[in-house]
């Protein structure tokens, strides 16, 4: 109470500084708490001051209690509701993931990529595929941001961090809706099913890469300590091992169509990292 620059702050924040005398009367005196010795105080012990049968416990320490969108029950049921979905797809369509393998290592053609894109009958398989993967990567959104978001942000203070999960899954699905959209018009611009193929390619290797490293990213997303810090190292390799195929089957298509290099690279930022680094731009700005 004696530092002046804390008086100003109480005073800036809508405080008025008093003496003790004001409070107490024109004799009090503010003292600084501590109990020196031979100034009249003695310690005392437990029964002197409740009783004979008064003993001193030790109290408990203060739990703080951290929020954590991970923590929530809606991320936990989600997850749940995940892996129920992925273990029933394996009992109804355990044929059909090898299907979805074939021809991964070789030469993209385009009538196979077309067909892949959903005439076959596996088409319902690659659908529930591509909808559990949504899902998930929801989940991944929410368990990367917690890191990031500091707690003090309006996600917290304003009550939505029970419901981040929902709001990760909408801006998955717009992430989604866009990509869909920019194939469909680029394709009735040019007049070409060019776009229709890309689609099928990043189709594909997302309905792979969900059928493969499910089980790698759920671990990581239930996992906490050390064991999240490995687990999140070993689906960063595996993610970035089967991107690797897609930048491949993309590359090689672009090559085969004999389209130029600077068209791939304008695709790749203009389907996938604009509205990635748009949502990273917002982020801060509206959750700092």
């Amino acid at each position: 109470m004696n530092d002046a620059h804390t008086l100003y702050e109480f005073e800036g924040a809508g405080y008025r500084v008093v003496e003790a005398k004001a409070l107490y009367g024109r004799s009090a005196t503010l003292q600084t708490g501590y109990v020196e010795e031979g100034v009249g105080y003695s310690e005392a012990a437990a029964e002197e001051l409740y009783g004979a049968a008064s003993v001193v416990v030790p109290a408990e320490g203060i739990y703080h209690y951290t929020q954590r969108m991970t923590a929530e029950p809606l991320y936990h049921g989600v997850a749940a509701l995940t892996i129920i979905g992925y273990l029933f797809m394996l009992l109804r369509s355990w044929n059909f993931i090898g299907s979805i393998w074939v021809g991964a290592f070789t030469r993209p053609s385009e009538r196979r990529m077309g067909a892949e894109g959903g005439v076959l009958p596996l088409q319902r398989f690659k659908q529930v595929a591509a909808l559990l993967g949504v899902v998930v990567m929801s989940l991944v959104a929410v368990r990367l941001s917690e890191g990031v978001i500091p707690t003090h942000s309006a996600l917290y203070t304003a009550g939505f961090a029970p419901y981040a999960t929902l709001f990760s899954l909408l801006f998955i699905g717009v992430f989604v809706a866009w990509c869909y959209a920019l194939h469909k018009v680029v394709g009735w611009v040019a007049y070409s099913d060019v776009a229709m193929t890309l689609a099928s390619i990043g189709y594909m290797n997302f309905v792979r890469c969900v059928t493969l490293l499910y089980p790698l990213v759920m671990v990581w997303l239930l996992a906490t300590g050390d064991r999240a810090f490995y687990m999140g190292i070993v689906v960063i390799i595996s993610v970035s091992l089967l991107l690797l195929l897609y930048l491949k089957d993309t590359f090689l298509f672009f090559v085969a169509k004999k389209i130029s290099i600077l068209y791939f690279i304008l695709y790749l930022c203009t389907a996938i990292l604009l509205p990635v680094s748009f949502l990273l731009h917002l982020l801060p700005t509206y959750l700092a």
